[in-house]
């Protein structure tokens, strides 16, 4: 396969970590060239199916490569699509990444290049800084109808029952959720991302956990919900309770981030009470299901612990790799009850059943485990924030 461009900018535009979510939301596979006035040499980020694999900067490669590259500001870029053989060196998921890259800039660790230091402690989070969510090329054969919206049309009211999907063709939406406290905006989708989660569709007759309002002109496609439902009611049970498990996490994030965009603190505590049960050197290659009590997946920032998600009997904790969903273990740690009893499961099973889909519900899964990272950078994003602005009182 010949290597062409498909994507260039400037990185002071586009954020290194939006820049990766855009390419893993396309499953993208080739090189990201990154190069700056401040470097006598460009650096290179390998990618495969939207992951990146390896990087190189000089004599330096592999994860140490990668993050240093999220101190890079007044650097340009370019995608070029191209076959990549490498084995994979980096093995963290997309989201661990990201979220390792902002907190070691956040932490003083990576050091800036170009620019103004100052710049990196400045929050992303903002009603105009909305992280933004796409996806791949949309398959039509599912695509039954479409319709068009306005700037500032209601294209979902919250706590109404909706029984359709829809893709996104052209344009943006934006996704708030409603309180009695005021509105909550919580990150934007655009091409290719799904407006519909699968699982609440099939499981709590599909109400609405959020209003989503056009941004502009959409043009949105109806995506055939009757062939949606007929293959994902053919797949295994262990399978749709991890998609039921990931669902409720995505719940449980935008309730979060609801509170940090109205201000309200998350519960931080100086220490975990229950057993650690997964971090990086503990059940570390491990996923299961809890049987039995609860997991408190706890995120830390600046020696503080941060409570991010209760899990409970039917909950997926560990790492699926393929799903690139995974807060825990490098990004958060787990800790559980004392009555807790789980479960052990085979990863490689489901990841058999999962490329035997369509590329439509594949896309419709993707879309949901994207939404968990970008939500969850957002959440990071809007700590760092409220720390600062605590820090400078």
């Amino acid at each position: 396969m010949e290597s062409k461009v498909v994507l260039k900018g400037s990185l002071a535009f586009l954020g290194l970590a939006e820049l990766l979510q855009q390419l893993g939301g396309g499953g993208s596979t080739g090189i990201l060239k990154i190069s700056s006035s401040w470097s006598g040499v460009p650096g290179y980020i390998y990618l495969k199916n939207g992951n990146p694999v390896d990087a190189e900067y000089g004599k330096i490669t592999g994860l140490d490569a990668l993050n240093g590259f999220f101190g890079w500001r007044e650097a340009h870029f370019e995608f070029m699509e191209e076959d990549v053989n490498r084995d994979p060196v980096i093995k963290k998921s997309r989201m661990e990444l990201i979220l390792d890259g902002l907190r070691l800039v956040d932490e003083g660790v990576i050091p800036i290049m170009g620019g103004n230091d100052s710049d990196s402690h400045k929050s992303r989070s903002g009603p105009d800084q909305l992280p933004v969510l796409n996806g791949p090329v949309v398959d039509y054969v599912y695509v039954v109808d479409e319709e068009i919206f306005q700037d500032g049309d209601e294209i979902v009211i919250q706590n109404r029952f909706g029984n359709w999907f829809w893709v996104i063709l052209e344009g943006t939406v934006e996704v708030v959720r409603i309180t009695e406290n005021g509105n909550a905006p919580i990150l934007r989708m655009t091409e290719g991302a799904f407006i519909g989660s699968i699982v609440s569709f099939l499981r709590d007759g599909n109400v609405r956990s959020a209003s989503i309002y056009a941004v502009g002109r959409v043009q949105l496609g109806v995506v055939d919900s009757e062939i949606i439902a007929r293959e994902y009611s053919s797949l295994s049970e262990m399978f749709q309770n991890i998609l039921i498990s990931m669902d409720k996490r995505m719940k449980q994030l935008t309730d979060v981030c609801t509170a940090l965009v109205l201000k309200q603190s998350p519960p931080i505590s100086g220490k975990p009470g229950g057993k650690r049960f997964i971090d990086k050197k503990q059940n570390e290659h491990k996923v299961f299901f809890i049987t039995r009590g609860q997991a408190f997946v706890y995120v830390k920032m600046k020696k503080k612990y941060i409570h991010l998600l209760t899990l409970g009997v039917g909950d997926l904790i560990g790492r699926i790799a393929f799903l690139n969903a995974a807060h825990e273990p490098y990004s958060a740690h787990v800790y559980v009850s004392d009555d807790i009893a789980v479960q052990s499961i085979e990863p490689g099973v489901v990841e058999q059943e999962y490329e035997a889909l369509s590329s439509t519900l594949k896309n419709m899964i993707q879309n949901m485990t994207n939404s968990i990272s970008v939500t969850t950078g957002r959440i990071f994003d809007l700590i760092r924030s409220a720390g600062q602005h605590a820090d400078g009182d």
